[in-house]
Order: structure tokens, then sequence, then C-alpha cells
């Protein structure tokens, strides 16, 4: 996975619950909310193109063909924009002819000027990914919330508790 977006569970400068997404050079932090949307959003975006490519490949539908009746479902789905959030990336299904000719089904990311591609199975990985690090971030804040309560509200050893179940979680 290439192209592929790195993510994990934080705590933003303002305290709050996020995850730091990392893409290319780009660093930037997503509420939880956004990142799990974004995760369903990849697994829709696989399945688009997977059936794209069936439609061109097995039932011979002209690529334009497939890709207006593509754009025609979204947008009676009410989508005025590509798949993902402002605050984590743009998702397109697409579909790619690798050198061999073979037609490939992929999702295509991108953040500003930032681009890349994945195919529907790495599109699909990534999305469990994005998903356990929403609901790492979730679980982190009820353990911080339970720490200061246990603790008085102290922060002293808060950080090196964090720092412990990312060890945890990369294993």
């Amino acid at each position: 996975m290439a192209d592929a977006i790195l993510i994990e569970s934080t705590r933003g400068p303002d305290d709050e619950p996020v995850c730091l997404v990392t893409f290319g050079p780009h660093q930037w932090y997503a509420p939880v909310a956004a990142v799990r949307q974004t995760a369903l959003d990849l697994v829709t975006c696989a399945a688009y193109a997977e059936m794209m490519r069936e439609l061109i490949v097995t039932a011979k539908v002209p690529p334009g063909t497939v890709e207006a009746f593509g754009t025609s479902l979204l947008r009676a789905a009410g989508r005025t924009r590509p798949f993902g959030s402002p605050d984590t990336i743009d998702i397109i299904p697409a579909g790619a002819r690798r050198p061999s000719g073979r037609r490939e089904a992929v999702v295509l990311l991108a953040r500003g000027k930032t681009d890349g591609m994945v195919t529907a199975d790495e599109a699909r990985t990534m999305a469990g990914q994005w998903l356990a690090a929403a609901e790492a971030t979730e679980s982190d804040q009820l353990v911080a919330e339970a720490y200061r309560a246990t603790h008085r509200g102290s922060d002293a050893g808060l950080e090196r508790l964090f720092k412990y179940l990312r060890q945890l979680r990369d294993g």
C-alpha cells in the first residue's frame, strides 16, 4: 500500500480526542467522527470501483458510459463532492489499466495537491485501520477521564500512560 495514509490515535493541541493523519509530507488532526465516516467511505468506494470494473470488463459497457452512470448515482444520492471529508481526505472510486492491460478496481485518495491510489482491497484494509484509530481515540479519552478522576485531576503520569498505550497498540 504505497499510497496508504497513516493514521493514529492522539490528542490535539487543545487536548481534544483526534486522530493524527499522515499523507506524504503532510500531517493534520482529524475529528473522530470524520475519521469514522471516511473509513465507511473507503469501503463504499472500493465496492463502487469493483462494480465499475465489472460493468466494463464483464458486461462490456463502454468506460464513458460507466463513468456517466457512476456520476449519476452519486448525484442521485445527493453527493456534491467526493467521498471522504474536508477534515480527512477526498476519496473517488475509479478504475486503472495495469501495464498488462488488465483493468483493476482502485480508489483515488487526495488532500490538497497530494494524491495517491490504492486497490479496492487495500482501501478496505485502510478502512479497518481508520476505524481502529477512531476507536482507540475514543477509548483513550475514556482512559484519560478515568485517570483524572482517580488521580484528582493530576496529569502528571497521563502522558506516560498514553505513550505506553501507543506501544501496546504498535505491538
